[in-house]
């Protein structure tokens, strides 16, 4: 390959990088101009998605404000309502005072009409603020029809937005890759264009050695012709005075000194000359080499632009393939962000359907209940003792009438008992001037009924299912020889300031009872009625104190529990008589509860079978020698 060849190849290939270069340009001007405008349109939807944003804020702020004026409407006709009750109340007592004989009819008329006058403000009342309900609830369900459009249009908003962001997020990454080619493609034209020019300074460069080893050959070629002529004169000479010499010429001195000076001439220009030839192998050879080594020069040079442009091209390849393979990455996460974004929406919609679903159906019942509401006759009323009140808190609950009762699950007194001691003040307050039910939530089980005992409640239902609780249950109502009725301990009952001391002294389980209990014998136990072989008996007895603290029963604590040893094969007369006694400490005394079990041990299986048990009051424990008369399952006296 000629240096000609290698430089019009160069020239050539800069020529077209060159052109490539300026066409990458041109395409990544009009990408950036596009993204631009692209940018500029997503900037204008943002906007456009943040003031409905904005307006869905404002408008669910007011829906607010419009929901805190409809529950304060509703509150203001529930207090109209009562107070409208109260005075109806008022004004059949002062009807009835009428009848009493001190009383005077006059006054009995005056008073009454003096609250129907009170009732027709409240009921006045009653009637603004319903008006008002009815007005705001309007204005509420305009705001929610104007918040479910701003919701729809937002969420569409947000999509147009969403697309055209990523569109132009898009038209960017195309703009910068399309300038990183540009910018790759400016600096292959730049290593053609110095390709180009070191390959006519190649040229020029191997031209000039060229030129100047053909000046030497031809100085070297002149001196050669100069010589050669200088020796045919010298020999046309020589000859020419060799024939005079012939001829008879005798003075030959001048004419071998003329001989020897040309021969000297002769050996000098053959000497110039094949110095000049030598001169001209020389320059040939170093011009060869030369033109070898600018070849091979040009040829290296191909090969490393070649080389130069297959890793130019490997790095776009892997450049494009890590920008599709981020773009693939931030597809994946926008597509994961949505369908997480849906399923929340998916399960917000689910839960607002279903709390719709439950107000509609509540609503349906309260309408149902309502049809089936019938005015109760005033002499019905005065026959009627108690009257059941749905409890909310305890500020609602202390104003209420005496005859007010409150129903409360076992389990919502757990969570009662829970909330610590100002709790279980309020309710023990109450207490003492209302009535207070509680019962089991589930027909199939029982509940510890010592803490609503420790609360002050009146009534403490039970399931008649033989277990540990009713066994406490009986052992309560035996004190008083199985009446019916156990009156509650004296700091329960009265409302005063030594009264509230003892309330605090008992709930903070100021003053706790150490009981000390030892098992001596018993004697004529029963077979337990689980028991299906005729072995005999292996008794033991197990001793259970029952706190009656709050902070105990709230938290659910086991119960401290002693144990005898097991007495083998005696049911008749067994003998215990440890050394060891049952130590309890009992927070509050006057409510707590031992229970007395007796439990034959089957050294076969395992395991405890129920003989007999009993309960008694921590009260009703006297010292010295007792005797604990025990029952079975059916409640039947067993043994001792």
């Amino acid at each position: 390959v000629s240096s000609e060849t290698v430089a019009g190849t160069a020239d050539a290939e800069a020529t077209i990088s060159e052109q490539r270069a300026t066409d990458a340009e041109a395409r990544a001007e009009k990408a950036r101009t596009n993204a631009e405008s692209e940018r500029k349109k997503a900037e204008k939807e943002t906007k456009l998605e943040d003031e409905l944003e904005a307006q869905l804020i404002d408008a669910q702020n007011k829906l607010g404000e419009a929901v805190d004026a409809v529950h304060a409407a509703r509150e203001r006709a529930d207090d109209a309502v009562v107070q409208a009750d109260k005075l109806t109340d008022e004004i059949r007592d002062a009807k009835s005072m009428g009848y009493d004989d001190d009383a005077s009819v006059a006054d009995s008329i005056s008073v009454a009409d003096e609250k129907r006058n009170e009732r027709r403000v409240c009921i006045g009342q009653m009637e603004e603020a319903l008006t008002d309900k009815l007005g705001l609830e309007a204005s509420t369900r305009k705001l929610e029809t104007t918040i479910e459009d701003l919701q729809r249009k937002a969420k569409l908003q947000a999509k147009v937005a969403a697309s055209i962001r990523r569109q132009a997020d898009h038209s960017m990454s195309i703009a910068d890759q399309l300038e990183e080619h540009a910018l790759e493609e400016r600096e292959a034209a730049n290593l053609r264009q110095a390709a180009r020019v070191k390959a006519k300074l190649g040229v020029e460069s191997s031209d000039a050695v060229l030129m100047s080893t053909e000046a030497q050959l031809a100085e070297a070629e002149k001196a050669a012709t100069e010589a050669n002529d200088l020796a045919l004169a010298s020999r046309e000479k020589a000859e020419q005075l060799a024939y005079e010499a012939k001829v008879g010429i005798q003075d030959t001195a001048p004419l071998e000194e003329n001989v020897r000076i040309a021969q000297e001439s002769r050996d000098s220009a053959l000497v110039t000359y094949e110095c000049s030839k030598e001169s001209k192998e020389a320059a040939l050879k170093r011009a060869a080499k030369a033109k070898q080594v600018h070849e091979t020069n040009c040829v290296n040079l191909a090969n490393l632009e070649r080389d130069a442009m297959a890793e130019l091209l490997h790095k776009e390849s892997v450049q494009q393939a890590e920008m599709l393979a981020t773009h693939a990455c931030e597809n994946a996460k926008a597509l994961g962000d949505q369908v997480d974004m849906l399923e929340r929406k998916h399960n917000e919609a689910r839960a607002l359907s279903t709390e719709k679903s439950g107000a509609l159906q509540i609503a349906t019942r309260y309408m149902e209940k309502k049809k089936r509401v019938q005015s109760v006759s005033s002499s019905l009323s005065k026959l009627t003792l108690l009257h059941s009140a749905k409890f909310r808190n305890w500020d609602k609950s202390q104003p209420l009438p005496n005859y007010a009762l409150h129903s409360i699950p076992d389990a919502n007194v757990i969570k009662k008992a829970e909330l610590g001691k100002e709790e279980w003040k309020r309710w023990v307050e109450f207490n003492q001037s209302h009535f207070c039910r509680t019962y089991p939530e589930s027909a199939s089980r029982n509940y510890n009924p010592l803490l609503p005992w420790a609360m002050g409640c009146q009534f403490v239902s039970m399931n008649f299912i033989r277990n540990k609780f009713m066994l406490l249950n009986d052992g309560r109502f035996r004190e008083n020889r199985g009446q019916g009725y156990a009156l509650k301990p004296q700091y329960l009952c009265n409302n005063t300031k030594e009264m509230g001391e003892a309330v605090d002294g008992a709930l903070n389980c100021s003053q706790p009872r150490n009981i000390s209990i030892r098992i001596l014998c018993g004697f004529c136990l029963p077979k337990s009625m689980e028991k299906k072989s005729s072995s005999t008996l292996n008794p033991f007895v197990r001793v259970t104190l029952y706190d009656a603290s709050p902070a105990t029963l709230g938290r659910l604590l086991p119960p401290p529990v002693f144990k005898t040893h097991v007495v083998e094969g005696n049911g008749l007369n067994p003998v215990w008589n440890t050394q060891d006694a049952a130590k309890f400490s009992c927070s509050n005394p006057s409510v707590g509860m031992v229970l007395f079990a007796c439990y034959d041990h089957c050294n076969i299986t395992k395991t405890d079978l129920f003989i007999g048990a009993s309960a008694m009051p921590v009260s009703c424990i006297r010292e010295g020698y007792r005797c604990v008369s025990l029952f079975d399952s059916n409640n039947t006296r067993s043994g001792a």
